[in-house]
């Protein structure tokens, strides 16, 4: 996949940005969808800017709080500043911004990536920029 996320420009990359197991994309008018990638079936959480169809969320400050099928919270999306912050998912704040990208406190800017699984991947216990992809996730079809 070739595509442009903020400043960032990624070529013959599978997955752009891994947020945990969501596959974070943004489309030419600067909406984010994510996906989640964990199970057999890639399933969407967010398209383009707002909450997928038989997903469970809740407005939240700013933004929407999507919910999983059990009830857990599990990250706030905020529309406005193309922003996810974890609530249960225990990953640091992803902001796709114009200029720049920012994981926690680290900023991507003017970055390219080519012949990853994964441009830049971001787990509980860091990030990584231009990894393989993770075994077990559903396949990203886009």
């Amino acid at each position: 996949m070739n595509l442009s996320m903020g400043s960032q420009d990624f070529k013959d990359v599978e997955i752009a940005v891994l947020w945990g197991t969501r596959a974070i994309v943004q489309d030419p008018k600067g909406r984010i969808s994510v996906i989640d990638l964990a199970g057999d079936q890639a399933r969407p959480e967010v398209l383009a800017d707002d909450p997928a169809e038989d997903i469970k969320y809740a407005p939240r400050m700013a933004g929407v709080v999507i919910i999983s099928d059990d009830g857990e919270e599990l990250y706030v999306y905020i529309k406005s500043e193309k922003q996810l912050t974890s609530i249960s998912l225990n990953l640091p704040d992803l902001v796709v911004k114009s200029d720049v990208t920012r994981v926690g406190t680290n900023i991507f800017q003017g970055n390219s990536m080519s012949g990853f699984g994964v441009g830049i991947a971001v787990t509980p216990d860091g990030i990584s920029k231009g990894a393989q992809l993770p075994p077990g996730l559903a396949k990203l079809e886009v």
